[in-house]
């Protein structure tokens, strides 16, 4: 277990402070119980009315149940406010594995991977026994943090606490090592799982089909897909992916065109194949059939026929989805936003890509380079650098392809001294700017 004591920081790392259950030393009312707050906590929608529920629970001593402190420690991180949670944790005297499991949790949802390791050792440390609720989130938070060593090393507590043939464990375990691409050690823990857990978990096989996809084994991941005495959805659109992922197309599409039960998933999975390994007009056809088997595309599918109409200059197919999009109330988000600016500058109509750019509500980075490089090419030097200022007062900091973009325009309308003059005075400014690799 040295890796988990390599890892091992002090609390110390989360200084909120909290006032000790202990100071108030009132007994609980007749009218109070725990389910009573219990309640209220699963209620709160903001932290601030969890602090004035934390006020209440202080006031009648009831932190030392661990049941409400758990719950307490579990809302605060659904509120993105996990410090609180763990400022609650260090207050709390009797520590059981309940407490520990929700701050556990509440760590690795917050993306806090190394805070999730530190307190599972600590949760050792007090000799609190870890259960199948704790091992998915560590499990998970050595992952992230590709940690292979410590994922083997917390595989030995599993093996410890006789926790291996735990269903969810498992699955986490196996997870784990795909993540960290030891695909080897996967597979060996699942051919030693014994049938009656893989023929009850499907979740199982689809991980570990994944982490051969993952590799390039497409053999493997085939065979244990057959072998699957079940079947879902998600197992037939990981296979798909993994063929689309090492560019076998039509592996991919015999596949899909014998699924028993398509889903969005599904169909985006081949029209961004496609249009990702260059056959754009079928990448365009599967979208058409799609939507005419009244299947809703998601954003993702519609970024990537937008991006094969930018590739082949299809205007007239990138209109008609424009106006699809329109007519069924889609939202434009900056992901599509910028598919939409992409495209339209791409097949020529500047202005239309304008158009997209003034309405979109929220623009990041790309957006700014997209416009920037749509006006650049299409001759419009003035507009690329009225946009270029625009994009500096909306406080973006451009980068080498803005700059790009901006040396482009003054180029393509002859104004070569006024670019020269722009380039000299951009490289004094380089330290205001990503763009280091420009130089």
């Amino acid at each position: 277990m040295k890796a988990l004591q390599a890892l091992s920081k002090p609390t110390s790392q989360f200084p909120a402070k909290a006032v000790a259950a202990s100071s108030y030393p009132h007994a609980p009312s007749k009218q109070t119980s725990e389910s009573h707050f219990i309640s209220l906590i699963h209620t709160s929608k903001k932290v601030r009315h969890l602090r004035e529920i934390h006020a209440q629970i202080l006031k009648h001593n009831l932190f030392s149940s661990s049941r409400v402190a758990t719950q307490f420690i579990s809302c605060s991180s659904s509120l993105k406010s996990i410090d609180y949670g763990v400022s609650i944790f260090g207050h709390i005297r009797e520590k059981n594995s309940f407490v520990f499991n929700a701050l556990i949790r509440g760590l690795c949802e917050n993306a806090q991977f190394e805070g999730a390791i530190s307190f599972f050792t600590h949760m050792l440390r007090l000799n609190v026994k870890p259960d199948g609720l704790t091992y998915p989130f560590v499990l998970k938070s050595a992952a992230a943090l590709l940690m292979g060593e410590l994922g083997s090393s917390i595989h030995g507590g599993i093996l410890k606490f006789g926790l291996e043939f735990d269903s969810f464990v498992r699955v986490s375990l196996v997870d784990m090592y795909v993540k960290v691409d030891k695909i080897g050690y996967a597979l060996q823990v699942f051919d030693d799982t014994p049938e009656r857990i893989k023929h009850g978990s499907i979740l199982l096989c689809n991980v570990c089909i994944n982490g051969c996809c993952k590799v390039g084994d497409l053999t493997k991941a085939t065979e244990l897909f057959e072998a699957m005495p079940k079947r879902n959805i998600a197992s037939w659109n990981t296979l798909i992916n993994g063929f689309v992922r090492n560019g076998d197309m039509n592996g991919a599409r015999e596949l899909f065109n014998h699924m028993p039960e398509k889903n969005v998933v599904s169909w985006t999975t081949l029209v961004s194949g496609f249009s990702q390994n260059g056959d754009h007009r079928e990448a365009l056809s599967i979208l058409t059939k799609m939507i005419q088997e009244n299947v809703r595309p998601n954003d993702l599918t519609v970024v990537s026929a937008l991006s094969a109409c930018a590739k082949l200059g299809a205007l007239d197919a990138g209109v008609r989805i424009y106006n699809y999009l329109s007519s069924r109330g889609f939202v434009i988000t900056t992901p599509l936003g910028n598919a939409l600016v992409d495209m339209y500058a791409k097949c020529g109509n500047i202005e239309a890509a304008s158009k997209v750019f003034a309405d979109m509500k929220q623009k990041d980075l790309l957006t700014w380079s997209i416009m920037l490089w749509g006006w650049a090419i299409h001759g419009h030097h003035d507009r690329a650098l009225q946009c270029f200022k625009q994009m500096k007062s909306a406080g973006i900091k451009p980068d080498a392809v803005v700059f790009l973009s901006i040396l482009t325009a003054c180029s393509h309308t002859g104004k070569v001294d006024e670019g020269l003059h722009f380039f000299n005075s951009m490289k004094y400014e380089e330290g205001n700017c990503s763009c280091g690799d420009f130089w």
